[in-house]
């Protein structure tokens, strides 16, 4: 036997207008620009804290708020609100002071010119902060398990919380889990990785070390480890190692993947550690409990967007967020050449549409997993995108509750009105 029949009733926790399942960049995003709308907002997050991978994953620096050639800020809005507060922790650095090729960036000069160094923890206070400030409501340490969908749209959404199973009712629910996880669930036609092979990109175990001689760090290390200098003396966030073929949605896959990222931080800190100048000294002082992921599932939504797209700089009439970053694909496998294969228009947009999942009616997709080919997604995987998306959806969200339209009769001209009046940037 390998299939059992599970059937109880189930606690309604709760009844909101927009429930966002993920506490990540684009969730919290999501989360508190409903909510400024005047929305009852409930915000999931399965681990004990706001942030996903750049708290849990310890990934930074934020890469990056400008245009291909650092001329141009992209992304604002909300992203500009949580450096703004950062700054008055002194736990981050705005962009526009950082250059390419410094020990801010690991020494690397493409796409990497006004990236945003910021401080993990600091970044958790701030996210409390504005969620609580917004009004949402906060549910931490409670996993997403299923949905009940009837007529094309979700019922309920059922958690396993700390106190046992419970479900919650919403009228628009937003899917930022990283893993388009509401997403399949609902019934959306999903696919994970590479369009032909299947193969995602790989994982990387980040860690961060202290101690470091900052004037004596003149080079970058032996690749792939990258140093990147935070906004506190002698600190620094490291990315380095791949693990490959981790398949986000599934907990073995994971745990194997884990373990083995574990013992490529003993090695990636020995580069660092014996053959890099300033370092000598330094010593580890925090490991990401949750392993890097850069590519999961991808939803199939009403627009897909493609790499010619993001390549020509296509200018959808309806376009919620602009980018720059690089189309950076880290090799699927080993001994392939990764990373930036194919130049990115110096800006490039991303279309409401590609938030709609089809096949389900009050459902909105933020974040890496929207719908876009796997090469394409390559730059709008990083978390300044994400905050853009995030913030149009939760916008997108009050707008169709507040005009008694669907989410996809919303009046796209009033929805860029405004995320410009919010402040985002959307040309």
């Amino acid at each position: 036997m390998n299939r059992i029949s599970f059937q109880r009733d189930i606690e309604i926790y709760g009844e909101y207008d927009v429930v966002v399942i993920g506490g990540g960049p684009a969730g919290v995003c999501s989360a508190i620009a409903a909510a400024r709308q005047g929305e009852r907002v409930l915000l999931v997050e399965a681990t004990s804290s706001l942030g996903g991978m750049a708290v849990g994953g310890l990934v930074g620096p934020f890469m990056t708020d400008f245009d291909r050639d650092g001329n141009t800020q992209t992304v604002a809005g909300i992203f500009s609100e949580v450096v703004e507060r950062l700054k008055k922790y002194s736990a981050a650095i705005p962009s526009e002071r950082i250059e390419a090729k410094t020990i801010y960036t690991s020494f690397i000069k493409r796409y990497h010119r006004h990236v945003t160094p910021f401080d993990s923890f600091y970044l958790q206070i701030v996210l409390d902060e504005m969620v609580r400030e917004a009004g949402v409501e906060l549910l931490c340490y409670t996993q997403f398990s299923d949905v009940v969908v009837e007529n094309g749209a979700i019922q309920c959404a059922v958690f396993c919380a700390a106190e046992g199973l419970i479900a919650v009712l919403a009228k628009v629910f937003i899917d930022c889990t990283g893993t388009a996880a509401v997403a399949e669930k609902a019934g959306v036609p999903t696919y994970k990785g590479d369009e032909e092979s299947g193969t995602p990109q790989p994982g990387t175990l980040m860690f961060e070390i202290g101690n470091v001689d900052d004037d004596r760090y003149t080079e970058r290390p032996e690749k792939p480890v990258k140093a990147y200098k935070m906004p506190q003396k002698g600190r620094y966030k490291v990315n380095h190692y791949h693990v490959y073929n981790v398949d986000a949605a599934n907990s073995k896959s994971l745990t194997d993947a884990h373990s083995e990222a574990r013992h490529q931080v003993l090695d990636a800190f020995s580069v660092l550690h014996e053959k890099t100048v300033g370092f000598e000294n330094s010593e580890i002082t925090s490991v990401a409990p949750v392993l890097g992921i850069r590519e999961s599932r991808h939803i199939e939504g009403e627009y897909k967007i493609t790499v010619q797209d993001v390549s020509d700089g296509v200018k959808y009439p309806d376009r919620i967020a602009v980018y720059g970053f690089g189309m950076d694909v880290h090799n699927r496998n080993v001994g392939e050449t990764g990373n930036f294969k194919i130049e990115v228009a110096p800006r490039y947009y991303i279309p409401y549409r590609s938030l709609l999942p089809k096949k389900c009616l009050n459902l909105l997709v933020a974040g890496k997993t929207i719908s876009c080919e796997s090469q394409a997604v390559g730059g709008m995987r990083c978390m300044p995108a994400a905050m853009a998306m995030g913030q149009a959806a939760g916008i997108a969200a009050a707008l169709s509750l507040n005009s008694s339209v669907s989410l996809r009769e919303v009046d796209i001209t009033l929805l860029q009105n405004e995320l410009i009046k919010n402040g985002a940037i959307i040309d």
